[in-house]
């Protein structure tokens, strides 16, 4: 075996090093990097810079690929991407060309979430890959939510046994309604699929919270005022604890994350300077 993992300094979260990523990936480095994904959770390449293709191919040492989000939510007008960019790539961008945005999230802060909850089959993972940085900002913090279950008040735990939340799409991870979804009146009556609040890892078989994003979730079978009160307590819980890694990205840094148990955010920016990254997606299974 030819890399090295080195755990950060947080629960959660490792750097790769030793790796080439424009090489082929020997049969024991792919049998060692899985398992260091799951394990850590969070995987960080440095100095990379890969072409769409090159990213593609990474992708598909870790998982099959998803569709990107625009895809899943079947936009009726397309992403707004450039024909030139792979219909498995997503640009994650604030840059604007003829006035109009050549990726997703502009430059706003985006809240904990996991990616794509709204859909019976989440991704299994998401790969982010830093072309262009802002001087600061835009940090990317990451929760282990499997250490978040395990320290749960035993109570809190059994009052959401058992229950399932509907995950609602009208709403981009940082708040803006999305394309071709009305207002979201009544949660209990909103789009998108069921997914047990406690989840079980396919491959690990550990379990985590799972709860993908605050704005228009309910729980299914309460009153919307009682689930309203579960789902805040629930989410100031998570607010308050120290199971994060946060980084600061470098040009040329990729990261894997893994969306099964872990949930993510992001600063804000200047929209002044100009961020671009290349995400792509792995094909996940039906929470359970």
């Amino acid at each position: 075996m030819t890399i090295e993992i080195k755990p950060f300094k947080a629960l959660l979260g490792a750097e790769v090093l030793g790796l080439n990523l424009h090489t082929t990936i020997s049969a024991e480095d792919h049998t060692a990097l899985c398992q260091a994904w799951l394990k850590h959770k969070v995987l960080l390449f440095r100095e990379q810079t890969l072409s769409y293709k090159e990213q593609i191919t990474l992708s598909r040492v870790f998982g099959e690929l998803d569709a990107p989000v625009m895809k899943l939510l079947k936009y009726s007008d397309g992403s707004g991407q450039k024909t030139n960019v792979p219909p498995e790539i997503t640009i994650v961008s604030n840059i604007k060309e003829n006035g109009k945005p050549i990726g997703q999230l502009g430059n706003g802060e985006a809240f904990w979430h996991t990616d794509s909850n709204f859909v019976s089959e989440p991704p299994s993972a998401s790969l982010l890959h830093a072309i262009e940085l802002p001087p600061s900002g835009g940090n990317t913090s990451f929760m282990d939510m499997e250490l978040v279950l395990e320290t749960m008040p035993d109570n809190f735990c059994k009052e959401i046994d058992g229950r399932l939340c509907k995950h609602d799409p009208s709403l981009s991870s940082t708040g803006i309604r999305r394309k071709d979804y009305d207002e979201v009146i009544d949660v209990s009556k909103s789009l998108g699929p069921d997914h047990p609040l406690i989840r079980t890892h396919p491959k690990t078989k550990n379990k985590s919270l799972y709860l993908g994003r605050r704005p228009n979730a309910y729980i299914v079978g309460l009153p919307v005022n009682k689930s309203e009160d579960l789902l805040d307590r629930l989410w100031a819980h998570i607010e308050q604890q120290t199971y994060v890694y946060e980084h600061t990205w470098q040009v040329g840094d990729l990261l894997i994350w893994d969306n099964r148990c872990v949930l993510h955010r992001r600063d804000g920016f200047e929209d002044q300077y100009r961020r671009l990254m290349h995400k792509t997606v792995l094909k996940g299974d039906t929470p359970i």
